[in-house]
């Protein structure tokens, strides 16, 4: 044998195949598989099968490792089932404790869920919460805790009149707000928050009906502030 067919022999032997690996070693990377990455080994063998199988259970279960993730959307808006979409919330809560953005938009969200949420503010940069049905009353507490965010967008809350952001000192570091689609929202209680944000660069007010009647309150401000209806961090369905 050739020095040259040993080394080819040799180099065969250092790189094992799949099913070559122990079982500990193989739930590792099955653990990377998507759902319909994981039907599809299931289909090899017995062995796979039964690892497939175990992975599997996990999703169904929700019992996946979500520390690492750092950006999540969840729409609930073709979910019927209300307890089901919550229940999802809860589980971002609890299990995805490294978030720097979120997006949750068509879940009814009540005060319960938004204590559960308290948990992210402390590392989140970038919130939506369109369309979540949000009150005053039980957003206010939970946004006044939210240091670090730089944009916030809560689009199609209609029942939002803007007291939430009387509560809302600590917000030094916002850029960018939405608020558009919040009929309701009140433009005197927007004009403290513009002061004490002094970063901010913009805001989205499309279909605010005070904007007629205030069009001037974004050059009171000392620095320049944008009222527009695409901002370009939020990229989202944005319709009424």
């Amino acid at each position: 044998m050739s020095h040259d067919d040993g080394h080819g022999c040799f180099m065969e032997c250092d790189e094992p195949s799949l099913d070559q690996l122990d079982e500990d070693s193989l739930l590792e990377v099955f653990g990377y598989f998507s759902f319909d990455e994981l039907l599809l080994m299931s289909r090899v063998c017995t062995r796979f099968l039964q690892l497939s199988r175990r992975c599997l259970r996990k999703i169904r279960h929700f019992e996946l490792d979500y520390r690492a993730i750092a950006s999540r959307d969840f729409s609930g808006g073709f979910i019927m089932n209300e307890d089901l979409k919550r229940g999802i919330v809860e589980g971002v809560a609890l299990t995805c404790g490294t978030l720097q953005h979120l997006t949750i938009n068509y879940v009814e969200l009540r005060e319960e869920h938004l204590v559960a949420l308290t948990a992210l503010l402390s590392h989140l940069t970038g919130l939506d919460l369109g369309r979540c049905a949000l009150r005053d009353e039980t957003f206010g507490p939970f946004i006044a805790k939210a240091s670090m965010l730089q944009t916030l967008a809560i689009p199609g809350n209609a029942e939002l009149h803007g007291e939430f952001l009387e509560r809302w000192a600590d917000c030094q570091r916002m850029e960018q707000l939405d608020v558009s689609y919040c009929y309701s929202l009140n433009v005197g209680n927007l004009k403290p928050f513009l002061a004490r944000a002094v970063k901010l660069k913009a805001v989205d007010v499309t279909a605010c009906q005070w904007l007629e009647k205030d069009k001037g309150i974004f050059h009171a401000c000392e620095r320049t502030i944008e009222s527009r209806a695409e901002l370009p961090v939020f990229a989202y369905f944005k319709h009424g």
